[in-house]
């Protein structure tokens, strides 16, 4: 910005009045801005705590973590919920319905909100992207199939709405918390579609852990011949974080994120494209080395290691929006790797599994409770509105990988903004800290996704 004042003080054709529009503009784009990724350098856990997950390996790095013969039997129900969309005729597996979906989306299209550059978002517009999206609550569903990473959003609208003026500038180190956003759907993944918008550029799908709007162009309709091959496959899952994905022509045809899963034909993945007429068809693509493996992989601290520091340092994105991803996205992603199915929020997850409570734990208490009861790699730690992986010990002390905002202070956040390893005392040196703010003060719970786990 001083170099673009010093600027725009040298070209003296300019007028006060064409300045002053400049500065606004620019003034609107910082606003808009992400926080900056190096934030997290400011947090002494985060120079303490190395950065990478190799530092974390036990000394038998290859052992199972559980037999393989219990992880297909997690990869049978895994593969259960990711296509119980084509399977269903209603909501009911997600124990929603039509109506319930309708109700939600008034209810959204009442609320007041505010534009990015922390204006009041005009009530007629919003009332103009509800109308958009009208759904028939009789509506029987079609299959389809995404082929390109893509938001999932609660109206047919790609336009980002906040709560509160101070959270749509991002005063105080607030989350910019899109409130229209749900989720991120990944090439491959099976739906439902409910219903078009009025305009043809949004549907209405359900997958196997979501429901929403997604852009039309980012999926394709599945017939019998496309879900027989795609439901009684072999799998593959990719290991590697935002592998581009290119066509003949060399051009570009999406990136996908680590933890999808997609049908195999020997060493080749079988990706949605849009035929004829727009209907999906299959595509053999062949990955690069590495990108990919046999689903699900081996559960070894080694492998978890690996898609851990795919995903470290990974900039925070709340709801996955822009094909990032918040705590509980990462957190689905890294057990889907081996073939566990969660949930899509961190609440939802601090259910999936066998529980032990640690809320009426004293704070001392509870890193002693922790190493006593959690297993690195396989445990995960639950606090109201944000979830953490257990990776074990490091300097005599819990160590955890999660995708964190920041931590509380009495006048707003400390950013941290990305996916890190930290103990649970992160921001402890912060003098603005706010009381009970620390991880280890708002821990709730340990919760273990898979069981038959090895705990030695």
């Amino acid at each position: 910005m001083i170099f673009i004042l010093r600027f725009l003080n040298g070209v003296r054709a300019l007028n006060v009045k064409t300045i002053a529009l400049i500065l606004a503009i620019l003034a609107r784009c910082a606003a808009q801005m992400p926080a900056r990724a190096d934030a997290a350098d400011r947090f002494a856990d985060l120079e303490r705590f190395p950065q990478s997950a190799d530092a974390y390996l036990p000394m038998d790095p290859d052992g199972l973590i559980t037999d393989f013969s219990n992880q297909q039997v997690y990869a049978e129900e895994f593969l259960r919920n990711h296509f119980a969309p084509w399977e269903n005729d209603d909501l009911s597996y997600l124990g929603l319905t039509l109506d319930m979906i309708i109700d939600f989306h008034k209810a959204a299209a009442r609320k007041r909100y505010y534009s990015e550059n922390g204006a009041a978002y005009p009530r007629a517009s919003l009332a103009e992207i509800a109308a958009n999206g009208a759904l028939d609550p009789d509506a029987s569903p079609r299959s389809g199939v995404v082929l390109a990473d893509t938001d999932v959003r609660v109206l047919p609208t790609s336009v980002r709405l906040f709560s509160s003026r101070a959270a749509a500038l991002g005063e105080s180190g607030r989350l910019r918390l899109d409130e229209l956003q749900v989720s991120a759907v990944k090439p491959g993944e099976p739906i439902a579609i409910f219903g078009v918008s009025k305009d043809s550029n949004w549907l209405f799908a359900a997958t196997g852990a979501v429901t929403g709007w997604i852009r039309a162009k980012n999926a394709a309709i599945a017939d019998d011949d496309f879900k027989d091959a795609y439901m009684y496959s072999t799998y593959s899952v990719t290991v590697r974080d935002n592998l581009e994905i290119g066509g003949e022509d060399g051009k570009r045809i999406c990136a996908v994120k680590l933890g999808a899963v997609l049908p195999r034909n020997g060493g080749d993945l079988l990706l949605p494209v849009r035929g004829c007429g727009g209907m999906a068809a299959i595509r053999r693509y062949t990955p690069p080395a590495g990108a990919a493996a046999a689903f699900p992989v081996p559960f070894t601290p080694r492998n978890a290691s690996a898609v851990i520091d795919q995903m470290m340092a990974e900039r925070y994105g709340w709801g996955g929006a822009g094909g990032l991803r918040d705590c509980s996205l990462m957190t689905k992603d890294y057990f889907s790797v081996f073939g566990v199915w969660l949930p899509r929020n961190s609440g939802d997850q601090a259910k999936a599994g066998a529980v032990v409570p640690l809320g009426n734990t004293p704070s001392k208490g509870r890193a002693g409770a922790i190493v006593s009861n959690a297993v690195p790699y396989a445990t995960l730690i639950h606090m109201p509105g944000h979830i953490m992986l257990y990776i074990g010990l490091y300097d005599g002390e819990p160590a955890v990988f999660h995708n964190t905002w920041g931590v509380r202070t009495k006048t707003g956040r400390a950013v941290v903004g990305r996916a890190v390893a930290s103990g649970l005392r992160l921001g402890v040196e912060l003098p603005g800290k706010a009381e009970g703010s620390l991880l280890i003060d708002r821990i709730d719970s340990l919760v273990f996704p898979i069981a038959n786990i090895r705990t030695k």
